[in-house]
């Protein structure tokens, strides 16, 4: 809940509960659940409403939906099941996105695109999208929709339109691309998220490759543009600091993010000795810019070695990954680049992908490093 009040504040305003007690293990939650709805038609007009049990209440058995039913509700009800305290958002985000599929209907088809695989709650989510749009819109390519960074339901039940689907994170959204490609007909392509200028030109090359009539030429052209300014003031740090140079560099985040960046770091912006990342669910995408991955959860004895052997360098990560190395007294610069973040605020609507993203990443690294030299000098 946290997360998501922190990517959209006053989303809580939006939670109701309706405070069960131990009699409702025994009887039933049917009572609290008409309390409940009877409270927000008086006191909210919700769009739809989504009914959550929590793993206790959930083992009573009550049929949610059917008791919505008979409270003549003027919305949609939609029950939702929490079996207890396991699986991922990403699973549980990949289950609400098909099922908002199983919503749509057959529509007349354009030639325009859905990007499937955004959050709001993944840092700079929000961000991220207005980014992918502008960079899609940029090379006359129009977006129909782009779930879950705060399109309308309307917004979203038009997705049955668009003649592709962009996956742009798999543990989220292949699902849901493949159940709109055999109801709908509609081909994806996965790409994964553009990081870094040469790497979201190969972006915007893939999806053109899918869409006949996109045009890169004023996206190479803003690209072209910002990479001489990047240039100019990365040569201007190298002339007092030296090139961008970690001993080891280290990834704790979401495939997308882990090896979208790392290949953007070390194909464009930094070196190292040695890059390893640690994802935190498992890919088949790869890229030849790490030397090391694991999957935390399958290889987590090698990566408490990895933690263990550290002994200095860049990680970006969450604010977790650096807690555990400073509980380890283990020296490190950092960049975070996933949730949750609990040392450094985020108010800009700075995007971590695309071009815009590309430049505050740079200049995030960069900081990083000088932080490094800083604290060095004092000790």
């Amino acid at each position: 809940m946290k997360y998501i009040d922190d990517s959209m504040p006053g989303a809580a305003e939006r939670f109701y509960c309706t405070q069960p007690d131990q009699n409702s293990l025994v009887y039933g939650t049917e009572k609290d659940l008409i309390n409940g709805f009877e409270y927000l038609k008086k006191n909210g007009n919700p769009e739809r409403l989504f009914v959550q049990n929590n793993c206790s209440i959930s083992l009573v058995g009550d049929d949610i939906e059917g008791i919505a039913a008979k409270s003549h509700l003027p919305w949609p009800v939609y029950g939702i099941d929490s079996g207890g305290l396991h699986g991922s958002f990403a699973g549980g985000f990949s289950r609400a996105l098909s099922l908002l599929v199983q919503q749509m209907n057959p529509l007349k088809k354009s030639d325009g695109v859905n990007v499937l695989g955004l959050s709001s709650v993944y840092l700079r989510g929000k961000a991220d999208a207005i980014e992918i749009r502008r960079l899609l819109e940029l090379c006359d390519i129009h977006v129909v929709s782009m779930p879950g960074v705060g399109d309308s339901w309307e917004s979203i039940m038009k997705a049955p339109e668009a003649a592709l689907n962009i996956v742009v994170r798999n543990e989220l959204a292949l699902k849901a691309a493949e159940d709109m490609k055999s109801r709908f007909d509609i081909p994806y392509i996965s790409v994964g998220l553009p990081y870094g200028m040469e790497g979201t030109l190969r972006w915007l090359n893939r999806i053109a490759e899918a869409v006949n009539s996109a045009s890169l030429k004023a996206a190479e052209m803003e690209i072209r543009c910002r990479q001489k300014r990047l240039l100019h003031f990365g040569n201007n740090m190298k002339s007092m600091w030296g090139t961008l140079w970690f001993d080891r560099i280290l990834f704790s985040a979401p495939p997308e993010e882990s090896l979208g960046i790392a290949e953007a770091l070390r194909g464009e912006w930094a070196d190292t000795e040695n890059l390893t990342v640690h994802l935190q669910a498992d890919t088949c995408s790869e890229t030849p810019a790490v030397d090391t991955v694991r999957v935390i959860g399958i290889n987590d004895i090698s990566i408490a070695e990895d933690y263990k052997k550290w002994d200095g360098g860049l990680i970006l990560s969450s604010s977790h990954e650096t807690e555990r190395l400073l509980r380890m007294n283990r020296p490190f610069v950092s960049c975070h680049i996933t949730r949750p973040v609990y040392d450094e605020m985020a108010v800009s609507d700075l995007p971590l992908c695309g071009i815009r993203g590309a430049e505050y990443l740079y200049e995030k690294i960069w900081n990083a490093k000088l932080s490094g030299h800083i604290r060095m000098a004092k000790t």
